[in-house]
């Protein structure tokens, strides 16, 4: 407990009490207190900022863009006229019978619904490494939080000494004013009942003329303590605010994109993935051991292929996997709205880093106004990141 003042007992901070809107509020940097070593580290991170904000766009977009072919396809096959809408839809009723009959000729049921096999067979060569990334991103999401846990807690703690430091400069401001009033009026005092003679014995005015040295040299050591502490706690915490920004950024990229996997492969968690993976890893065994034994469906298939390719299809060959969609508006209805989900989920991750790298440009271009005698050495950096075009 300080003099005049209780300080203030820490506590424990976990970053699952933030909610996501906290986590993307991001702190304010002073940058009037960086260093060298600080600005460098600065516009390091805002440049990073760019470059990892950037490849996420770029990822973005390609995936974006197979998703539009595929909804294109739909309004293709929405626009056809009766009779070939009709003979696609029996072509591929018929593939979907034969498929169906081999496996139930085993008497087996299926372990996968007939959609998600035939999706995971479309992106088949995919699923090994998207199991794999799924895998490490959900470990490296844990790792995040903690990371943010860490630098949250420490972040408060930091404000806490800054406040206990202001407090402490508070005390001994009050304790000078209180001990130079004391010292004046045992000054008045002792004049009034003339313990102090000028020609007499001033052995008690050496006295206190020492004590108030000392306590002076005392008040000044206290200060001076209390404002090297508060400069020190200002300097940390700076340093934990760019920290965590940037962790926060590799967060909310990480989060997005385990989102946008579950959502791609219908799955909760890695480990269903995985459990889902061994389904049809096992399906397909039985499905590919029937197809050597008819030929039927390969006809089937060629002919289906043809007909979509004719009619200026992009990507034939993936509806051979979602056959039902083309007999069943119900099933078509659910690819539409998965590829709809998928299309605004890579929206929002667009967005989301096409707003970071303009605001880590607006960073750098504002840091560099306000700091003129760092111009060259900040464009150095930028230069060596690629950035050139701020």
């Amino acid at each position: 407990m300080g003099l005049f003042g209780r300080k203030k007992k820490k506590k424990n901070y976990d970053i699952s009490d933030m909610d996501m809107q906290e986590i993307l509020a991001e702190g304010e940097v002073n940058d009037k207190i960086f260093d060298k070593v600080s600005r460098v580290q600065y516009v390091n991170t805002q440049c990073e900022q760019i470059v990892e904000s950037s490849n996420y766009v770029e990822e973005a977009k390609k995936e974006y863009a197979s998703v539009t072919e595929h909804l294109n396809d739909i309004q293709i096959l929405d626009s056809l006229e009766e009779e070939p809408r009709r003979l696609i839809a029996e072509t591929a009723e018929d593939m979907f019978s034969l498929d169906y009959e081999r496996v139930e000729s085993r008497n087996k049921k299926r372990r996968l619904p007939a959609s998600k096999y035939a999706y995971y067979s479309a992106h088949e060569d995919e699923l090994p490494e998207a199991l794999k990334k799924m895998q490490n991103d959900e470990q490296y999401c844990q790792m995040v939080r903690k990371d943010l846990s860490m630098l949250e807690g420490e972040k408060i703690g930091l404000k806490e000494d800054i406040d206990n430091c202001v407090n402490r400069q508070g005390n001994v401001k009050n304790i000078s004013i209180i001990g130079v009033v004391i010292i004046i009026a045992i000054f008045i005092y002792m004049a009034v009942t003339k313990r102090i003679m000028p020609d007499g014995d001033n052995y008690i005015l050496t006295v206190l003329l020492f004590v108030m040295t000392v306590f002076i040299v005392v008040m000044f050591v206290l200060n001076r303590n209390a404002v090297y502490t508060l400069k020190l706690s200002e300097k940390k915490l700076n340093r934990a605010i760019v920290l965590q920004n940037k962790v926060k950024i590799k967060y909310i990229n990480t989060v997005n994109s385990i989102e946008y996997q579950y959502a791609k492969y219908g799955v909760k968690n890695a480990y269903e993935f995985s459990n889902t993976y061994e389904m049809f890893l096992d399906d397909k065994k039985e499905r590919e051991r029937y197809a050597r034994t008819t030929g039927m469906l390969g006809r089937a298939t060629d002919q289906l292929t043809g007909i979509l390719s004719g009619i200026g299809m992009r990507d034939a060959e993936i509806w051979q996997n979602q056959l039902e969609a083309l007999f069943n508006p119900k099933e078509m209805v659910e690819v539409r709205h998965n590829l709809n989900v998928r299309r605004q989920k890579l929206r929002e991750q667009m967005e989301y880093n096409i707003k970071k790298v303009d605001e880590a440009k607006k960073n750098i271009a504002e840091y560099a106004r306000q700091n003129p005698q760092y111009a060259d050495e900040i464009m150095q950096i930028v230069t060596s990141y690629g950035c050139a075009d701020l």
